[in-house]
């Protein structure tokens, strides 16, 4: 392990390899990005999967349900959902990358060239990152050919994506540190399974007034319901009318959670081993 930890500084010392370390990662990213463009298996669904449910329940729900909605269009209620589902079931893009880059060996050798650890995993994420923002651009753009207009105008739309990318970049790093710790990509996927279910029991299909009963409770305890109140507010009020501090506080959390867990499985390969 000293061995190892020598050639990492190298002779030139830990500033020659922290600027080395900071060269490496532009490539680093593309070549993880690459790699998940030539797994259409890995973008795509979460992606498909979004849009097919947004035009199913615009489609057939927008009639019964948009009287419930402010501004009454539905797409407001929608929207925010497939990026809250999105966020997370993208997020494990970085670990599947990682994962596939650990089978293969290329992780192992990668872990002996004179660059710091960290951007050995800040790779595959910020692949993952650019992955999310163009599955929320994509749908948000799919959304405005239905019918979306928020009341805030055009910058809505940015902040919403980027509240996408926010949370995701949380959900992105936990994969990273499942793919880092386990090696599997079946490991890797029950992320999503965690949070998946989460997503129904908050207020789904309806703004969060219009639940009452057990619901209601189970949407005042879900984590995910301040962020998807917030990312509606942002197409239903004006700015001045909005309130996204509970929300942005849940996506720092997780935020600050998944760079924890990424941190201690880094910590945890590098004494073990690759």
């Amino acid at each position: 392990m000293s061995t190892i930890a020598t050639s990492m500084t190298g002779p030139a010392g830990p500033p020659a390899a922290a600027r080395t370390s900071w060269t490496a990662l532009g490539p680093l990213t593309r070549r993880s990005l690459r790699s998940g463009l030539r797994t259409p298996a890995l973008l795509l669904p979460p992606l498909l999967t979004s849009a097919f449910f947004m035009i199913i329940y615009e489609g057939q729900l927008s009639s019964v349900a948009a009287s419930t909605t402010p501004g009454g269009r539905y797409i407001d209620v929608v929207l925010p959902l497939c990026l809250l589902t999105t966020a997370f079931t993208g997020g494990a893009t970085a670990g599947q990358l990682l994962v596939t880059d650990i089978g293969s060996d290329y992780h192992a050798r990668l872990w002996l060239t004179p660059v710091s650890r960290w951007t050995l995993i800040a790779a595959p994420v910020l692949a993952g990152v650019v992955v999310l923002t163009a599955q929320a651009a994509v749908l948000t753009a799919l959304a405005a050919l239905i019918g979306l207009n928020p009341v805030a105008g055009a910058p809505a739309l940015l902040a919403l994506i980027g509240a996408t990318v926010l949370l995701g970049t949380g959900f992105l790093l936990l994969a990273a540190a499942v793919g880092l710790r386990t090696g599997s990509s079946s490991a890797v996927g029950t992320v999503t399974l965690v949070f998946f279910p989460l997503s129904f029991f908050t207020a789904t299909f309806v703004p969060r007034d219009r639940l009452d009963g057990w619901m209601a409770h189970a949407a005042d305890i879900n984590p995910l319901t301040p962020p998807l109140e917030a990312m509606r507010s942002l197409l239903t009020a004006s700015w001045s009318e909005q309130n996204l501090l509970p929300g942005a506080l849940v996506a720092l959390a997780v935020l600050l959670v998944g760079a924890a867990a990424a941190h201690l499985a880094l910590v945890r390969r590098t004494r073990t081993g690759v």
